[in-house]
């Protein structure tokens, strides 16, 4: 298991937009959004790591800056099972016992 705090998909988007802006085709959040179809809200919430990036809005990503879906959707779950790893559960017994 990952012993470090992996980053939210909603980083890599991010970085991908600087670039984009380095390499001299800045886009808004606000252009991206509307592109998208999503409202501003959620895809800054996403953006700055308040809210889940959902296959759908990877996908849209994909079809508007050709960013793989595939690969927002991996970061993304590294997110989360690490997120999902800090808090407390209960004891599970395993119930197959390996050799």
């Amino acid at each position: 298991m990952n012993m470090h705090n992996p980053a939210h998909a909603g980083q890599l988007i991010q970085e991908w937009l600087d670039g984009l802006k380095s390499e001299g085709t800045p886009i808004t959040l606000t252009e991206l959004a509307k592109n998208i179809q999503v409202t501003r809200a959620t895809l800054s919430r996403i953006i700055h790591g308040h809210a889940t990036l959902t296959a759908d809005i990877a996908l849209r990503l994909n079809a508007a800056l050709g960013i793989s879906a595939h690969l927002l959707m991996k970061v993304q779950a590294n997110y989360d099972i690490w997120q999902a790893s800090q808090k407390p559960r209960p004891n599970i017994t395993p119930i197959l016992a390996h050799a």
